[in-house]
């Protein structure tokens, strides 16, 4: 496995014939993005083909674009996006292997309670016949409460690892409140949910908000998109990356709907020179994404 990745990498250093050309911080920008994505192919599982193939098209758009600095921070921010996007996953999959072990320990934990219950039920018995000293029942008794007292704790447990499923922050990605938030993206809340972040500020919907049973946008959908097109022209965003994620139709079925996104802010006034699609990897089901790159409120 390890002498398999030293040959992607090295593949892909053969593909990126421009590194030479650039400048030393774009270059070093490169070489850091490359080992970024060697680490994670190093620290987790497997990546689906997929996430590897297009990452690796990031890294080769960068080396492209390197000497245009306007669209090397693109494509930069693009493969930023979708390597977290790749650790979300990453950590959403933890989270739930963590609370399918919670699960099982605590019904593991319901079967000795019922157990000890049906234990204790007989021994009462055995005491009204006077087979048993006061003794042994107390010490059966402090048993059983001490396997209720186990019992309640892991319950508690699993009760806290349900409500933070969904809330982990991605690995090297800080986000900030939303009084840390220019005055538009309390504006945006109005209409999504938004969330500053170092890779810049994730105005998140749910699907069913813009469109229809189709990839159609519904009126209520085109009125939304309307609002938030007024607001992000306030903004000095260098990027507006649109991303769906994966529909249970199908991936098309996300490709298109974010293209519908693009068009109708294109069409609203957004200029279409920031507006750019990215993949929905790592998005939760159902919720569509407007990733705003260097943000910054217009003067």
């Amino acid at each position: 496995m390890m002498r398999a990745r030293h040959l992607i990498a090295a593949a892909l250093l053969i593909a990126l014939p421009g590194m030479a050309a650039a400048d030393t911080a774009t270059t070093q920008a490169l070489q850091q993005a490359l080992q970024r994505l060697q680490n994670a192919q190093r620290s987790g599982p497997p990546m689906p083909s997929a996430t590897l193939s297009g990452l690796h098209s990031s890294l080769q758009m960068m080396t492209r674009d390197q000497a245009n600095p306007a669209l090397f921070q693109v494509d930069q921010a693009i493969f930023n996006a979708r390597l977290a996007g790749l650790y979300e996953q990453r950590q959403q999959a933890a989270e739930q292997n963590r609370l399918s072990s919670l699960q099982r320990l605590v019904q593991s934990l319901t079967r000795q309670h019922q157990s000890l219950q049906d234990e204790y039920g007989r021994l009462r018995e055995q005491l009204a016949s006077k087979a048993m000293s006061g003794a042994q029942t107390r010490h059966l008794q402090a048993e059983i409460q001490q396997q209720q007292q186990m019992l309640q704790s892991e319950e508690q447990r699993l009760a806290g690892m349900a409500i933070q499923q969904g809330a982990t922050p991605i690995p090297g990605v800080s986000t900030s409140p939303l009084t840390a938030q220019p005055g538009y993206g309390k504006a945006l809340t109005v209409y999504a949910q938004v969330r500053a972040a170092s890779d810049g500020v994730h105005v998140t919907m749910p699907v069913t908000s813009l469109f229809g049973s189709d990839n159609r946008l519904s009126a209520d959908g085109e009125q939304r998109l309307q609002a938030i097109s007024g607001i992000l022209k306030q903004t000095a965003a260098s990027e507006i990356l649109v991303r769906v994620a994966p529909q249970p139709l199908g991936a098309n079925v996300a490709t298109q709907r974010a293209e519908t996104i693009l068009r109708t802010l294109r069409r609203n006034g957004v200029p279409d020179k920031v507006l750019a699609l990215a993949t929905g990897a790592g998005l939760g089901t159902g919720t569509a994404e407007l990733l705003l790159v260097n943000a910054n409120p217009t003067p």
